[in-house]
């Protein structure tokens, strides 16, 4: 399938182009989440285990403390290729057009490529969106589809995989203050510092302002109260050193024409303040890139050719047909696992993809 370098649309001008569209606010773990630019399709980095190590006093003359390295495990992800293609049909229906009329408008062909190329951004985009709803919800990427099959495990830590004992839809007897401090005690017994936000659905957001015992440590036991605001909800955590909730995450994203949650919503998961403590959307160097690169039709250096790429190819056979193509390497990588914490704090109504 030999990219076509004399179109309407040259790679250069196609690939600037999809790297320049605006991610759409929607996609809030992509937005956040920081990237990364590899010249390499494997991500190797050690999962460093702090344990808050302290100097030694000593007397004068005294024999100096030789203090341990910190343990780690050297992991090897290989990023895996993304990738969504469009028939293009109007495209061709064009250039019959121009034949027929014996024109030469190349801008309304353009167009089309460019038209289909916004599609199949937003289309790679939402998969990536995705595979970061999968990890946030169980420290994993788990992948069966188009042929591949197979599980990245970031290795969350066992005690950071948690339930209550009465789940929050039980807002009389449930102990969702007891269980947020509860929680928090373990994350800042792994990492040394207690995390920073919590990240749910609306639905567990909800629970959480008409529990019992929220309610009675914002008003005390005061007979009548159904309910805190969530304004009410993030001061009493953080009044009491606490993680406060993040605006509820809602996205649903279309998988075979089903509107699916990203992240289970009975799901509440413990982050850090700093997403960068976390881990990082890795891009990586497509076949496609590496194509552009080495055929020496275009400005694409190597230096650049991480991250995502836009051609027009054609697929000879009859009948003929050209496509346009919207190509990366990438996926989430979860860096340092111990920094999330995923409770289950009620059974998932709307399963996540």
């Amino acid at each position: 399938m030999p990219i076509i370098f004399d179109g309407a649309v040259e790679p250069d001008d196609l690939t600037t182009y999809v790297r320049g569209i605006p991610m759409p606010s929607e996609l809030t773990l992509l937005n956040t989440m920081p990237t990364r630019h590899l010249q390499t399709n494997t991500v190797n980095f050690a999962e460093i285990v702090r344990t808050n190590r302290t100097a030694r006093f000593r007397s004068f003359d005294g024999r100096v403390h030789v203090s341990k390295r910190d343990a780690g495990s050297e992991k090897n992800v290989s990023l895996l290729p993304l990738s969504s293609s469009l028939q293009m049909g109007e495209y061709e229906r064009l250039q019959l057009e121009f034949a027929r009329l014996h024109g030469g408008n190349q801008a309304a062909l353009a167009d089309a490529a460019y038209n289909d190329a916004d599609i199949l951004t937003a289309q790679v985009r939402n998969r990536l969106e995705q595979a970061w709803g999968q990890v946030y919800g169980t420290g994993k990427l788990t992948i069966a589809e188009n042929g591949f099959a197979g599980e990245a495990d970031f290795g969350v830590p066992a005690n950071h995989k948690v339930a209550p004992s009465t789940a929050w839809t039980d807002t009389t007897n449930a102990k969702v203050l007891t269980d947020i401090q509860s929680w928090s005690d373990t994350y800042r017994a792994t990492n040394g510092f207690a995390p920073g936000r919590m990240k749910t659905s609306l639905r567990m957001l909800r629970l959480a302002q008409r529990n019992a015992e929220v309610i009675n440590a914002v008003y005390g036991a005061a007979q009548g109260r159904t309910r805190v605001s969530i304004t009410e909800l993030n001061d009493l955590l953080l009044s009491e050193g606490l993680p406060t909730f993040d605006d509820p995450y809602e996205t649903r994203l279309d998988i075979d024409d089903v509107a699916t949650r990203t992240v289970g919503d009975g799901v509440v998961v413990f982050l850090p303040s700093d997403l960068t403590q976390l881990g990082y959307t890795a891009f990586g160097v497509s076949a496609t890139a590496l194509e552009l690169v080495n055929s020496g039709k275009v400005d694409l250096s190597f230096e650049n050719a991480s991250g995502i790429v836009g051609v027009v190819y054609k697929e000879d056979g009859v009948p003929f047909r050209e496509y346009t193509y919207v190509d990366c390497t990438a996926m989430p990588i979860l860096s340092n696992a111990r920094r999330l914490m995923i409770a289950q704090a009620a059974p998932d109504v709307e399963a996540a993809a």
